[in-house]
């Protein structure tokens, strides 16, 4: 444990003044070591502090040797030298962040393996949430819940957090949680009032009281273990309300109580897939008929409706263009569908999104000419947008009247 890291000494002093004892490295970067320090280094899972350093933003802390070196993300003032003071400043809302999650982490860990048996293997505190990957098969939502509730009856017991210090011959007294690393000088336990104990290099709050909440966000399969999500603290505290303000919302719009907002929202997703399904049937329904109609012997199809009838290679039978003014490429598509179960090349456009949708029978989408090689060089031609393979073509154009003139392009071109 280095002698200048204030952080364990007054973990709650975010900004000094102290001596600089060494510069190196890339001037443009340089690394300072200092007299003392406020900025953790990263270790433990436990990102490193960031701030400033005489006004200029630190890129990263590590600790190497008993060292905590400081790398700046500019070059130091000119005669800026060792034995020169320099203000440090951390970025406290960082800090008390990652205090608060690596306390809750702890916490989290010992009611797992107090309640489950399931101890802990690692831990990673990210920008928004934690984990933790425990020895665990899985833990269902009664367990998830089991767990939250009595994380967060320890926090509002207020138990203190108590950080001991102690040479190695001294390790052996306290009921550890897990195995503590081999040769160290000096030992660092981290208690929780009789609740836990457990060798750490971290930054920790004074009382579980600080942490105000905790929350499990979800489970996950992991190398063989399960990985747990959570928030705690102020992150918990914001997601809390976010949902809170969520909830109502998304009551006032599906007409219930909020806390009902969930169980409504499934029945109406419910509803909205029955609907959908029945609407995709009738969908279908409506393009066979549309397609028995230009399919009709002897039919002449209205030009509204009928752009061309010409071949293509490899084609049995007439290519049929329909045009359908008011429909979307959905209906395109199925109208497009139901001519190719017929027989027939089709080319169909949507008026409402500007598309148009071909799709070749089963002869045509077999053969060495395909769609997208036949269509294709054309619609760039318009400003259309799309491709396809042998048996499907779509391309999506800026206008009507751009898919328009590619229409008649192929009108002439086709029958020719």
């Amino acid at each position: 444990m280095n002698s200048n890291a204030l952080y364990y000494v007054q973990p709650r002093l975010e900004s000094i003044s102290s001596r600089l004892l060494s510069v190196s490295g890339d001037p443009d970067h340089p690394d300072l070591v200092f007299e003392e320090t406020v900025f953790y280094p990263e270790g433990g899972g436990q990102p490193c502090d960031l701030g400033t350093i005489g006004g200029i933003p630190v890129l990263s802390v590590s600790e190497q040797g008993k060292e905590v070196v400081h790398r700046l993300s500019a070059p130091l003032p000119p005669g800026t030298v060792p034995g020169t003071e320099l203000r440090l400043c951390l970025d406290g809302k960082r800090r008390r962040d990652h205090t608060e999650q690596h306390s809750g982490q702890h916490l989290l860990s010992a009611t797992l393996l107090r309640l489950f048996e399931a101890p802990t293997r690692s831990f990673h505190l990210g920008p928004e949430r934690s984990t933790i990957d425990i020895a665990c098969e899985g833990l269902g939502e009664d367990d998830q819940e089991a767990v939250e509730t009595a994380v967060n009856e320890a926090i509002a017991e207020d138990y203190g957090i108590v950080i001991h210090v102690c040479p190695p011959e001294d390790i052996a007294s306290f009921n550890l949680r897990r195995v503590p690393p081999a040769g160290e000088a000096v030992y660092r336990v981290v208690e929780i009032d009789g609740l836990d104990f457990t060798p750490c290099c971290g930054t920790h709050v004074g009382s579980t009281a600080e942490l105000r909440l905790l929350l499990i966000l979800g489970t996950e399969k992991y190398k063989g273990l399960l990985r747990v999500h959570f928030v705690v603290g102020e992150r918990a505290v914001r997601l809390a309300r976010e949902s809170a303000l969520a909830a109502r919302q998304a009551g006032r719009i599906l007409g219930c109580e909020a806390r009902d907002a969930g169980a409504e929202s499934l029945r109406q997703a419910e509803r909205l897939k029955a609907a959908l399904a029945g609407r995709k049937a009738l969908l279908r329904e409506w393009a066979k008929e549309k397609a028995g109609v230009a399919l009709a012997p002897g039919r002449v199809p209205p030009w509204e409706e009928a752009c061309l009838r010409g071949t293509v290679p490899g084609a049995v039978g007439p290519f049929v263009c329909l045009v359908l003014p008011e429909k979307d490429a959905e209906a395109a598509l199925e109208v497009a569908k139901a001519l190719a179960e017929g027989g027939k090349a089709a080319l169909v456009a949507s008026g409402r999104d500007r598309t148009v949708t071909a799709m070749a029978p089963g002869p045509v989408a077999g053969s060495a000419a395909g769609l997208g090689s036949l269509l294709g060089p054309a619609c760039g031609q318009f400003g259309g947008n799309g491709g396809g393979g042998k048996g499907f073509f779509r391309a999506t154009f800026p206008s009507m009247a751009a898919m328009g003139e590619f229409l008649g392009f192929l009108a002439k071109n086709l029958q020719n």
